[in-house]
């Protein structure tokens, strides 16, 4: 059996008479960017972590399940979605919140209007 000398190219073993061919297939186009990774390197989506909007806005990840409906209780609708909305993408959404979406919301619309508002 023949021995390939090995060479190292950017951390991967390559055979000396493959380098070639390597660095065309690895090489960043003409004035571009290097070919991504690996598929998260690739989405970026996976490296765009949005900030949230307000650092002092309320995190309903943060408090109890009681916590959030007393602060749902005094918000308006915009915010009532809000709140809402984050808890449903959270990784462990709520069922207490997220399936009485439409009641908070409701109860918001009522506030709003300056109607009878009625409690969680």
């Amino acid at each position: 059996m023949p021995e390939h000398k090995m060479i190292t190219i950017d951390g991967i073993r390559v055979r000396a008479d493959e380098a070639s061919r390597y660095r065309a297939r690895t090489a960043p186009p003409a004035g571009g960017q290097a070919s991504p990774l690996t598929a998260a390197h690739a989405d970026p989506r996976t490296q765009e972590k949005e900030p949230p909007a307000d650092p002092d806005a309320f995190d309903p990840g943060e408090h109890t399940v009681l916590q959030v409906i007393a602060h749902l209780a005094e918000a308006d609708e915009q915010e009532t979605a809000r709140i809402l909305d984050a808890e449903a993408g959270a990784k462990d959404p709520r069922k207490g919140l997220v399936e009485r979406r439409d009641e908070f919301l409701a109860e918001a619309r009522q506030r709003a209007a300056g109607g009878p508002g009625g409690g969680a």
